[in-house]
């Protein structure tokens, strides 16, 4: 099945408020909606490199090439992007994104059915990302409120150990005892930082906390694992299968964060995820605050796996636009996977038209 035509546009959309995390504060994101098409079908995808990847307009200089080889085939469309950098992951993602949104629509299928699985329900948790500790506890609970089993709160924003620990002590009893807490340290803390964090927090039944430390050395993380009681995610430690391999064999931590826009694409992240699973891994799935297309990508494609946790997919909201007609929100801290062909979402041109850059 050739592809007849390969386009995109770029848009920036403001966030909702700042988005604070141990490494930066964002104010919006930027990215590259691709549409493929092929002679009676078309697919959407989603390119939003994380500001440590690189600039749109890089990823721009990746995907131009495309536009004068088609007609390529949709199955080797991502692998005409060589590279394993983390912005060439990202293009690539959006172009697997495509093919496989194609593919499914083709076919007749929701994205999830598609990959082998269905349509489903999903638990998913919500997002605090304000730092100052009051704001933060209040976020917490108002998430609660909405129907959020589980939290989760970006940390390694603080000051010393003792502001840290008093920060989610807070936020802890803003949501009470039943709500699951987990934190996000964005590679924050060197290892004895963490070691005395995480120890002093183990009280508050804290679910997991993603990447306490550098993503490299893996030894780190496993050394750390090995001096709490709290469960450790593996997140930016996170690349590629051979990453995947490395944290399995140092015991280096509890689950991995499965990022299909760092990983290069959904089907990549789906074996990856199995992968994980056979070294006896749980995974979570979440968003890197995408669009619509990116949000609807990763919800199919945690509903074609077995997960047994909730996943970072409702971020949706923290966003002005999610650019997209069809897109599906958290209700009571679930999300339903769409049951109609391909991603389930469609470009809403009129609330898109407002976020449209030129590059």
């Amino acid at each position: 099945m050739k592809i007849s035509r390969l386009s995109w546009r770029t848009f920036r959309i403001p966030l909702r408020r700042t988005y604070t995390t141990s490494q930066e504060a964002s104010a919006w994101r930027e990215a590259i909606i691709l549409r493929l098409q092929t002679a009676n079908h078309w697919g959407l995808g989603e390119i939003a490199p994380l500001p440590a990847a690189g600039s749109i307009g890089m990823a721009l200089s990746l995907l131009a090439p495309l536009a004068h080889r088609l007609p390529l085939d949709v199955s080797e469309l991502p692998a005409a992007v060589t590279g394993d950098t983390p912005l060439a992951r990202a293009v690539r993602c959006g172009l697997d994104t495509a093919a496989c949104d194609l593919m499914a629509r083709r076919a007749g299928l929701s994205l999830a059915a598609w990959m082998g699985g269905q349509p489903r329900t999903l638990a998913v948790n919500a997002t605090i990302a304000e730092a100052v500790p009051a704001a933060a506890a209040r976020a917490a609970a108002d998430a609660v409120a909405q129907g959020f089993g589980t939290v989760k709160v970006k940390v390694g924003v603080m000051p010393d150990v003792e502001a840290e620990c008093a920060r989610i002590a807070l936020i802890r009893q803003a949501i009470g005892a039943d709500t699951q807490l987990r934190l996000d340290a964005n590679q924050a803390w060197s290892v004895p930082q963490a070691i005395a964090i995480l120890r002093a927090l183990e009280p508050l039944a804290i679910e997991y906390v993603e990447q306490p430390v550098a993503a490299q050395p893996l030894a780190a993380l496993a050394h750390v694992r090995r001096h709490t009681r709290i469960p450790i995610a593996a997140d930016e430690s996170v690349t590629d299968s051979a990453s995947v391999r490395e944290l399995i064999e140092l015991a280096a931590c509890d689950l991995i964060v499965i990022k299909p826009m760092v990983l290069g694409g959904l089907r990549v992240s789906q074996a990856i995820a199995r992968q994980a699973a056979q070294g006896g891994l749980d995974s979570v799935v979440t968003t890197t605050i995408d669009s619509g297309v990116g949000v609807a990508a990763a919800l199919h494609l945690a509903a074609a796996l077995d997960l047994h946790r909730a996943c970072g997919l409702a971020t949706a909201a923290l966003l002005e636009s999610d650019l997209v007609t069809g897109a599906v929100y958290p209700r009571n801290g679930t999300m339903t996977c769409p049951c109609t062909p391909g991603l389930g979402v469609t470009i809403d041109e009129a609330a898109a038209a407002a976020y449209r850059v030129e590059t």
